[in-house]
């Protein structure tokens, strides 16, 4: 997690299970933003996360892969460069269809 400023808050790998996100969530201090990786999960996390967030959004993984491609690939890189990204407002982001569709 990363500050508007950039101050690194927290870093950790969290499962893809609702009740690790639902502990996650609640030991936010406050109102968030966030942006996440597309996967094969992104769909009902993208779903459980949303109602608690102020805005949350989903990279769209071709234009991220051009913008942040790299020798180096990891999951904390990644997520700090998808964390810079939305901070600064150029996160490339893909349409996420709402739970009814």
């Amino acid at each position: 997690m990363k500050l508007q400023d950039g101050a690194v808050v927290g870093r950790g790998v969290i499962a893809t299970e609702r009740r690790a996100l639902w502990q996650w969530l609640n030991k936010i201090p406050g109102p968030w933003k966030g942006a996440m990786e597309a996967t094969m999960f992104t769909g009902w996390i993208y779903d459980f996360l949303k109602p608690h967030a102020l805005e949350l959004k989903v990279a769209h993984p071709e234009m991220l892969k051009a913008i942040t491609a790299a020798k180096k690939k990891n999951d904390r890189d990644d997520a700090e460069k998808i964390a810079d990204l939305l901070r600064v407002n150029l996160l490339p982001e893909c349409h996420m269809a709402s739970e009814e569709i």
